[in-house]
């Protein structure tokens, strides 16, 4: 069991410097360098050179179009030389401070050691293991150890170009050679574990013609790397079909003996449907680098603009340790999952908060769960309704837990969905502990 002198626990300092970072993010200076040099010496040319950023731009677009495609056109692959170039000029950005975002999430649930051992599978470049050097250069005394893996050799090349150098900078992360393999079939022994932290990084989507119980076996294989209080990291993008299928793969991985630790909540010890469950959390808007404005400044430049963090993640454990712990379940609230048996009435009920706001300043929508609902669960507050007693609908954060009191039920047919109407004399409050 870790002791609570090695848990990474912030000095009130290092929670400023963090929060000063999070306020208003961007690729830090020396790392931008990194990525500008490494363009210049994959194309033998300035990294703002026309024809470069012209061929970037042609890839970024293709990439595109091949992550909207359906059925066997969609081939996500970041393996060419110029694949590799429109993912750090594009990509990196959000992905770097979105991963910051939920490391810092993870330490405020006191889930990460002082001295944290990372496995980045399916590493990429690197934006995954940047970001903990990053992160770690912002705290006095911590340090961490990590580790990527991938199939690809122009994804490794990078990675050594611009982690290593980034963590020499820093002098607070040792980065470990990374390994050359498939993410399926990670050779024996090649891996130095346990790890206190695995992460797949948009990983998991990409894995075509797989369904989601062959994706979590993959997942599960790398329990046994997982150090006796690990945690597994899945990070998708919120799109509707990659964030539903996270939650399809979370729901197998339980299936598998793993627990999820955040953001869900199974509030009444069932096993949820994710089969309609579209959730994810939005993040600070990022200030876009130099390489992605030159990438913006041609005609219809908003196309490689990409700064708005939105993201779905689960974290799962095999210690059985979940965000809500102990907590108790107040006595006559109603399950989600049985709201169709109060229509038109006023209840009870607590659940989880689940999405940023989805309405406006004249409707407030957030999407609630308790790991019950078969059908998607909206609660819904008026702008004039809106008072002390229920506003903590909207200042709670992702995945925070909360008490509902006096709402109404109202089902949508065309929708298919369940509304929980929060009126004047509607009381919301926590109903404890905090989240990652």
């Amino acid at each position: 069991m870790t002791r609570p002198s090695d848990l990474l626990l912030l000095s009130p300092e290092e929670i400023k410097k963090q929060e000063i970072f999070f306020s208003a993010p961007r690729v830090p200076r020396r790392l931008e360098r990194l990525i500008e040099e490494y363009v210049g010496k994959k194309t033998g040319k300035s990294w703002d050179d026309k024809v470069v950023l012209e061929r970037i731009r042609t890839a970024v677009v293709a990439q595109k179009g091949r992550y909207w495609a359906r059925g066997r056109e969609r081939k996500i692959s970041y393996e060419k030389g110029y694949d590799v170039l429109a993912y750090l000029g594009y990509h990196a950005p959000v992905y770097l401070v979105q991963t910051e975002l939920l490391l810092h999430r993870l330490v405020r649930g006191g889930l990460l050691p002082r001295h944290l051992r990372v496995l980045d599978v399916g590493c990429g470049p690197g934006v995954v293991s940047a970001a903990v050097v990053d992160y770690f250069g912002r705290l006095n005394g911590p340090t961490a150890e990590v580790t990527g893996l991938d199939l690809s050799e122009e994804n490794l090349e990078a990675y050594t170009a611009i982690v290593g150098p980034y963590a020499e900078h820093k002098d607070v992360v040792s980065v470990n050679e990374p390994v050359l393999a498939d993410l399926c079939h990670p050779p024996e022994g090649a891996l130095p574990g346990p790890f206190d932290l695995i992460v797949f990084s948009n990983v998991l989507n990409e894995l075509q013609g797989l369904r989601s119980e062959e994706k979590a076996d993959i997942v599960a294989g790398y329990v046994s790397l997982l150090s006796s209080e690990g945690s597994i990291l899945l990070v998708e993008p919120a799109e509707k079909a990659t964030s539903t299928g996270l939650r399809e793969v979370q729901r197998a991985l339980v299936e598998r003996d793993l627990t999820v630790y955040a953001p869900c909540t199974y509030l009444w010890d069932t096993p949820c449907q994710p089969e309609r469950c579209w959730t994810f959390e939005s993040g600070p808007e990022v200030r876009p680098p130099r390489l992605m404005e030159a990438l913006a400044s041609s005609r219809e430049g908003y196309r490689f603009k990409n700064t708005d963090i939105k993201v779905s993640y689960a974290v799962l454990r095999t210690d059985g340790l979940t965000h809500w712990g102990t907590l108790a379940r107040p006595a006559k609230v109603a399950r989600l999952g049985a709201l169709s048996s109060h229509v038109g009435r006023q209840v009870n009920l607590c659940a989880a908060r689940m999405s940023g706001e989805i309405g406006d300043e004249k409707r407030h929508v957030v999407k609630v769960c308790d790991g019950t609902t078969k059908k998607p669960v909206y609660a819904v507050l008026p702008g004039y309704a809106r008072n002390k007693g229920n506003e903590y609908l909207l200042v709670a954060e992702y995945g925070d837990l909360l008490l509902f009191r006096n709402a109404k039920v109202k089902y949508n047919k065309g929708a298919d969905t369940y509304s929980v109407i929060v009126g004047k004399k509607t009381k919301v409050t926590p109903l404890g502990g905090d989240t990652p």
